[in-house]
């Protein structure tokens, strides 16, 4: 190979390189010129910087347990309002429980398991040391009664605060066990007769067993084996002073007048008879409860007062269940009885539960 044709190849590689470099050059150069010219073209645009978030995989979600928010529950202030109390004496003291807020419209219950913190509270408002109440048996005033210290009372199907301390009777009222109360600067009415409780007669006890006979058959209710033996409780009081004796009766078959379970076939009568226009006794409210279809629920009389000024009595019943026992009442709307609270472990009526 002669000098001149190593030279001409040597010449054309160094040409190729040589084109090579210029065209990755000049490439270069317009990826500069594009890219300056996209940055001065935005330099306008107001820039906010970058954030960046780190995650965790998604199967970590289920490492932590998810927290709700609590929301606050309201409750309306306990003081300033109106209760109506059950006492009883126990020795040589006595005791009180609320069993009812009294409203103008009607009742309310108190505080109940759903929030026994207002327990405390209650006793706080109500039952502090000093604390003096009315105290009042068959529609009358009969004593007094005088807070020393409280307590929690477990007797119903819930737990009441429970006030206890002096009591006082009037005279000739030295024999009442069990009475209702009311704070001494509430009363619904100042024409409180004197305490005269109905003098129980033959022709009473007797109207009570006549009521029920005629009674049970329209119930399609089956016979006990003893009428008068089936009668539990019976009591005699007056809606208004000048009216003659309502008879209050409760009558059970198959089982005794307590809280416990229910025997095969048993049932309970509240019945409630009345003397309207010399005619003699007819019922005016029965309350029918067989045990096996409408849950047990047998009602006695504890006392009556008017309640809420009008002139005519609302009676206070103690209901006896399986389990456990509950407070109702009962308003007279001009000659009817209606059920106008009952407290809520009561259980609902059934279809043949027959209430008139």
């Amino acid at each position: 190979m002669t000098f001149s044709t190593r030279y001409s190849r040597t010449f054309s590689s160094f040409s190729t390189l040589s084109n090579l470099r210029l065209r990755i050059l000049h490439t270069k150069i317009v990826l500069f010129i594009i890219t300056t010219g996209l940055f001065l073209s935005c330099d306008s645009v107001q820039w906010g910087g970058i954030e960046i978030t780190l995650e965790g995989p998604p199967e970590s979600l289920t490492q932590s347990p998810i927290i709700k928010p609590q929301v606050a529950q309201k409750t309306t202030p306990l003081d300033g309002r109106t209760f109506l109390y059950l006492g009883s004496t126990i020795g040589e003291e006595a005791s009180l429980i609320p069993i009812v807020e009294i409203l103008p419209s009607g009742f309310l219950s108190t505080p109940t398991t759903s929030y026994q913190e207002r327990i405390k509270e209650f006793s706080a408002s109500y039952f502090e040391l000093g604390s003096q109440f009315t105290l009042f048996s068959d529609g009358s005033r009969v004593g007094t009664f005088i807070t020393t210290h409280t307590d929690i009372n477990q007797d119903y199907c819930h737990p009441r605060p429970e006030g206890r301390g002096i009591i006082r009777l009037a005279p000739g009222a030295e024999e009442v066990q069990s009475f209702l109360a009311l704070a001494r600067d509430f009363t619904t009415t100042s024409n409180f007769t004197d305490y005269r409780p109905v003098v129980q007669t033959r022709a009473l006890r007797q109207a009570s067993i006549d009521m029920v006979i005629d009674v049970i058959p329209s119930l399609g209710a089956s016979w006990p084996p003893s009428v008068l033996e089936s009668r539990k409780a019976l009591n005699f009081f007056r809606p208004q002073p000048d009216h003659k004796p309502t008879i209050i009766a409760t009558f059970t078959r198959n089982g005794p007048l307590e809280v416990g379970p229910s025997l095969a076939g048993m049932y309970s009568i509240l019945l409630i008879g009345a003397n309207r226009e010399e005619i003699g006794y007819q019922a005016t409210y029965v309350d029918y409860r067989p045990a096996s279809t409408a849950g047990k629920a047998a009602g006695r009389y504890l006392n009556h007062l008017d309640l809420n000024g009008d002139g005519q009595s609302e009676v206070v019943l103690e209901m006896l269940g399986e389990k456990s026992k509950w407070i109702s009442i009962l308003g007279l709307n001009e000659q009817t009885w209606n059920k106008t609270y009952s407290d809520s472990c009561e259980p609902p009526d059934a279809p043949n539960t027959q209430i008139f």
